[in-house]
């Protein structure tokens, strides 16, 4: 999620595109789509968002290095998982929030009242970023597998490359 990946191409932009998106497509299960801002998104895709959401998602974007093309990205989760769970996060931490504002003193509840909501509110926060961190730590084989497409694509367009000179 924060590692940066660079892969470098030996040709055009646009033709170390077109052999990604062809070793993409021979993939069984994944696909790559280019969006607005020449943004490339490499991902998994089996069925609802909800249920893969938590797969790895490797965007990046094409640029020029040196005397060669590079693939500059890295790993996330799809928005909408990012956005459950920021949801969830919030929602729990909003809560903490107006617990530690309320008065110690509440009619009908226990006098550990709010000691034990905070400790509620705590628990459902670091649950929610321990399932994140493990879904994470579970998307390990689908990292390597993107990483490993798109370093037959580089160095295929480099064996490629290399002949024609």
């Amino acid at each position: 999620m924060l590692k940066g990946y660079r892969f470098a191409f030996s040709t055009t932009a646009d033709k170390a595109l077109a052999r990604l998106d062809a070793l993409v497509g021979a993939a069984e299960g994944f696909e790559l789509t280019v969006e607005p801002g020449d943004r490339v998104k490499i991902f998994r895709n089996q069925g609802f968002v909800l249920l893969n959401g938590f797969f790895p998602v490797f965007v990046g974007r094409f640029g020029t290095g040196n005397a060669h093309t590079e693939l500059r990205g890295g790993f996330r989760f799809h928005l909408l998982a990012i956005a459950l769970l920021a949801g969830f996060v919030g929602a729990s931490v909003l809560s903490l929030i107006n617990v530690l504002t309320a008065p110690e003193v509440a009619p009908g509840l226990p006098e550990d009242w709010k000691m034990q909501r905070i400790h509620f509110e705590l628990q459902f926060v670091a649950f929610a970023l321990l399932a994140a961190l493990f879904a994470w730590l579970a998307g390990k084989p689908i990292r390597e597998r993107i990483t490993s497409i798109i370093v037959s694509a580089a160095s295929e367009n480099e064996a490629t490359g290399s002949t024609r000179q």
